[in-house]
């Protein structure tokens, strides 16, 4: 029997949850407006603009029916995620438990299978690629607080959160450490490159350009992985046991 003050602490914890559930989902969506933004700046202009700056892409305007190709998977991806989630909302206390699994094995599939061509084709995909794992991870923190997550298996939306999240804050403090020793002369910026799969053609940065870039991206990414794991961390337990 839980006393008053474990109870008052649950509700606590839910309340949090709550609010850091929305907190990731609005950091998800932002950054996968951005990604197909600049996923058409890519296909019109050649030039990204981002906070740092505009980049040029060597080869121009991005064309050509790979492109084209790109885009109409992208747009079934997020059809395949839209269609799962309103299946979940409309239809989960009707469907059977493994029909639940089925249209959760699904979802997974997909962003699997996703992932494999975007590694697989590289190039422009990988522009607008970060912005569909975002419509995910967005899809991910809703299902952690929301009432129709209670159909996907639990343990499953808590690894796929602490991954995102703990990648996130690797892949910045990687990049960062990295970055700081090549700036200060301890590695060159080619080893640098190297390390971080860029072409060892890149221009070296500034050291304007590397605070800028790890004040803005570095404090971008890392909000993001916190936003998670502690996401992860309150949604530990089921909504039924709270």
């Amino acid at each position: 029997m839980k006393t008053i003050s474990g109870v008052l602490e649950t509700s606590k914890q839910k309340r949090s949850a709550l609010w850091i559930g929305y907190a990731a989902c609005a950091w998800s969506l932002l950054f996968a407006i951005a990604h197909f933004y600049w996923g058409i700046e890519a296909a019109t202009t050649g030039i990204l603009t981002v906070p740092t700056g505009n980049i040029p892409l060597e080869s121009g305007p991005a064309v050509g029916s790979g492109v084209i190709f790109a885009w109409v998977v992208t747009v079934g991806i997020l059809c395949v995620l839209g269609g799962l989630i309103m299946l979940f909302c409309l239809q989960g206390d009707k469907m059977s438990r493994s029909m639940q699994l089925g249209a959760t094995g699904v979802g997974i599939i997909t962003m699997t299978a996703y992932v494999a061509y975007s590694f697989t084709v590289n190039g422009f995909v990988w522009i607008i690629a970060p912005g569909v794992l975002c419509m995910f991870g967005a899809a991910i923190s809703l299902a952690l607080v929301q009432p129709w997550g209670r159909f996907i298996p639990r343990w499953l939306l808590l690894l796929l959160a602490w991954i995102g999240g703990v990648i996130m804050i690797i892949h910045e403090l990687y990049g960062g450490i990295l970055q700081g020793l090549a700036i200060t002369g301890m590695m060159s910026w080619q080893q640098e490159h190297l390390l971080i799969g860029a072409p060892v053609t890149q221009a070296a940065l500034t050291m304007q350009q590397f605070i800028t870039q790890n004040l803005i991206w570095g404090t971008w990414f890392l909000l993001g992985g916190v936003l998670f794991c502690v996401l992860a961390w309150l949604a530990r337990s089921s909504l039924d046991e709270r």
